[in-house]
């Protein structure tokens, strides 16, 4: 995908001959008259051509790739680019089935990037990992991806890539498209059963913060680096404070309010049956002590 949008924004206003080639010898196979991939003028070539102000890179994972040819007849991306994807079972899981953590891989990307579109400013927009359901805020995993890609991205720096900025995905722990709130990124933890919705500091948000203060990792050879001995901030109250609300003459907070309502809620419903059944019961009763129309007739001729 990278070749496709960044080729012609960061290289020559064209897309990849690579992609040219393919999809014109797929389409041609497959009776059309000329290639689906649409071309580029020499004019609308020199206008997109180094329209760009710096590169910005999402990265997480790593995949392996090998060649999968698909027959001339199904024109899909995933047909036309003509490769499938595996990865190694040794690597370390996340949260996310399709994000296995590779590190090794970022610095390789960075370098590519660098060699292939002559060394850009790259800002890193997004990168992190998911864990699943997790409820323990001492997020080991997390802070393992971070270092290794973290160190990743020093070393291409080293290797004279334009990297200017980093950004972790993400804060807090948010909806994440189709899995929703199952797979969290945050380097806060989000109560979503709460409705004050409380963030909490994961382990990875202190050793983040150290990252930040110290702009990378100290040299333990150094001796104890002072950025190191700062004391974490406290955590912050959440934003979403619990008003007071009046119910029946009770100061009660949102959450007692609404449990309150609802034990009412059913001892109304529960008064309403129990009223309804004696109702029902009296009823049948009035009915098996009232006699028979044919006794209640003979009753009033007798009494004469």
């Amino acid at each position: 995908i990278g070749g496709w949008f960044s080729n012609p924004i960061f290289k020559n206003g064209d897309y990849p001959e690579v992609m040219k080639t393919r999809i014109r010898d797929r389409s041609l196979a497959a009776g059309l008259s000329k290639s689906r991939l649409p071309e580029f003028t020499e004019s609308e070539k020199r206008r997109i051509n180094g329209t760009y102000d710096f590169f910005g890179f999402n990265h997480y994972t790593t995949v392996l790739a090998y060649n999968l040819d698909s027959d001339s007849s199904i024109s899909s991306y995933e047909a036309d680019r003509g490769v499938a994807s595996i990865t190694d079972r040794s690597w370390p899981d996340s949260g996310s089935f399709w994000l296995k953590m590779t590190p090794f891989g970022f610095r390789r990307i960075l370098n590519w990037l660098k060699e292939e579109y002559n060394n850009p400013p790259i800002y890193v927009t997004e990168n992190g990992v998911s864990q699943r359901e997790e409820s323990d805020l001492n997020d080991t995993a997390r802070i393992y991806y971070l270092r290794s890609y973290i160190n990743e991205a020093l070393k291409a720096v080293q290797d004279k890539v334009d990297l200017r900025g980093y950004t972790v995905w993400t804060l807090m722990d948010n909806f994440e498209w189709a899995t929703g709130f199952a797979e969290r990124f945050g380097l806060h933890f989000v109560n979503f059963t709460d409705t004050s919705l409380p963030r909490i500091p994961k382990a990875s948000a202190r050793f983040y913060a150290s990252i930040i203060r110290c702009n990378g990792f100290p040299d333990p050879a150094a001796g104890p680096h002072s950025c190191l001995q700062q004391e974490d901030a406290e955590p912050s109250v959440s934003p979403v404070s619990e008003a007071d609300v009046q119910f029946l003459g009770l100061t009660l907070g949102t959450t007692e309010a609404q449990t309150a309502l609802y034990v009412l809620f059913a001892l109304m419903l529960l008064g309403v049956c129990g009223v309804a059944f004696l109702s029902y019961k009296y009823c049948k009763r009035s009915k098996q002590k009232k006699p028979p129309p044919g006794e209640q007739e003979l009753n009033r001729v007798s009494s004469f």
